[in-house]
């Protein structure tokens, strides 16, 4: 029979190897004879999070932080937890609580910053929040990628796009590119006579199998390739929607591949003997693009997700865009070869509630894009164009995000928050036009806003990726 400390050595090897049910179960014995043990219950806390059992990890964390306030790792996982909860104003103030205990705080600075950027759409103040982690041992590369991703939104006019790219070549370089001494063990090939008669396997890895541009700008083309290959899906998020079934149903395998670190990804994606893989998580997934740069797929692209500029990696054998999106002449901003596809890099499937054009449509100019898009100089240009602004997105119900635009546009704006995809589509749909913001423009919102029939007025296309979204309609 296994001792006290036997058992604990067993979860804490299992919770290291991300091995969380079997860490739950062992960090439950063991609470059977220490249930107010805080150190068992923030472990046990962890593992909830790693499987995605979010509200079970918030109540273990707060009971953490009753029997000892001090174990601010308890306060980072509620943090965490109300995050993926929707609960955002309440994840802000746990991480405000570590940082008034401990000013400097890494995690919870990180934890902020990520909130700033992805949720209340203030770039400049995720930039603020990762200043000091710049040099950090062990949040560099997360500090570095909020301030490029902030810097995709809302820039210093002085850095342009070929700047960028560099600073996006740099962190590659830093960051996302393994060492050659993690190399990938091979599965042995199989036979050339069977190899000839099986249908190549055609894995797509993203964190976005749901209601997403994922779904909308891609799942065409999955449906095409699945007649003649079998699809793999290497799930790295946790939404599950309609969409999500989807994509089960027209995969052949499906593997969830969440809480993986980037050395076993890559090397459960070459055992896997893929043929050729679609990356559709890019800037999205940083731990998938170091999988990926160890090249576990022979062929790799990067297609629609997380797409907004050059991965700096030279582990794809194509970036899929087109003419509008990545011409040409812009090639030395990017690492990957250029595919451009004739006639669209993607093409819209829209869901079975999109509405029908209205009849009767307002006159009141609309802007339907994460708040992160509302740049200093967009809000400069709509403080130029006289009368009221309708802001549609799920985001603006925080009243710090309304704030940040009132002070630019006073009252002259008007805010609706739709709970869901279709009744922002039927918003959207009420209003004549729809301005494109810059510049970082709207993707799968520019061609929703076409498909209803209202217009999109794009002030100004710049040079990359995510600025050339809706260069196609420019004029």
């Amino acid at each position: 029979m296994s001792t006290i400390a036997e058992l604990i050595s067993r979860a804490d090897s299992a919770r290291d190897r991300a091995q969380w049910p079997a860490a739950i179960s062992l960090y439950r014995q063991v609470l059977g004879s220490y249930p107010q043990s805080a150190s068992l219950l923030h472990n046990l806390a962890l593992c909830y999070v790693g499987e995605g059992r979010f509200r079970e990890a918030a109540e273990l964390a707060k009971r953490v932080i009753q029997i000892d306030p001090s174990l601010w790792q308890s306060l980072i996982l509620l943090a965490k937890s109300q995050k993926a909860l929707g609960m955002i104003d309440d994840a802000d103030q746990s991480y405000i609580r570590v940082l008034t205990q401990h000013p400097n705080n890494a995690a919870a600075l990180s934890g902020r910053a990520d909130l700033a950027l992805n949720l209340y759409g203030d770039p400049l103040a995720a930039f603020a929040l990762v200043e000091p982690l710049m040099n950090h041992p062990d949040h560099a590369m997360d500090a570095r990628l909020v301030r490029l991703m902030a810097s995709l939104y809302d820039r210093d006019t002085k850095i342009n796009a070929f700047e960028l790219s560099q600073q996006v070549f740099q962190f590659a370089d830093d960051f996302l590119q393994l060492p050659n001494m993690s190399a990938l063990r091979r599965s042995a090939v199989t036979s050339s006579s069977s190899q000839s008669a099986k249908r190549p396997r055609v894995a797509l890895l993203s964190n976005l199998f749901c209601v997403s541009p994922v779904y909308f700008l891609t799942i065409a083309g999955w449906r095409h390739v699945a007649q003649g290959c079998d699809i793999v899906i290497l799930n790295r998020g946790h939404k599950q929607d309609w969409a999500t079934q989807v994509f089960r149903d027209l995969a052949k395998e499906w593997h969830d591949v969440q809480h993986m670190p980037a050395l076993t990804l890559a090397q459960t994606i070459a055992d896997l003997q893929i043929d050729v893989l679609y990356d559709l998580g890019g800037w999205m997934d940083p731990i998938g693009l170091q999988a990926l740069s160890l090249c576990p797929a022979p062929q790799q692209f990067k297609w629609v997700g997380g797409q907004s500029m050059t991965t700096g990696l030279h582990c794809f054998q194509g970036w899929i865009g087109d003419e509008w999106q990545s011409p040409q002449r812009f090639e030395h901003l990017y690492t990957e070869p250029l595919i451009q596809v004739p006639g669209g890099y993607a093409t819209y499937t829209p869901p079975d509630y999109l509405p029908k054009p209205a009849k009767h449509k307002s006159s009141t100019p609309c802007i339907f894009s994460n708040p992160a898009k509302v740049s200093r100089a967009f809000l400069k240009y709509l403080k130029t164009t006289p009368g009221k602004k309708v802001f549609i997105h799920r985001q603006y119900r925080f009243e710090r995000t309304q704030n940040r635009i009132r002070e630019a546009l006073g009252n002259q704006v008007e805010f609706i928050c739709p709970e869901t995809h279709q009744e922002a589509l039927m918003e959207l749909n009420a209003h004549s036009q729809m301005i494109d913001t810059f510049p970082y423009s709207g993707g799968l919102t520019a061609r929703e806003a076409m498909a209803m029939g209202t217009s999109l007025k794009v002030v100004q296309v710049g040079k990359l990726f995510c600025e050339r979204h809706s260069a196609a309609y420019f004029s």
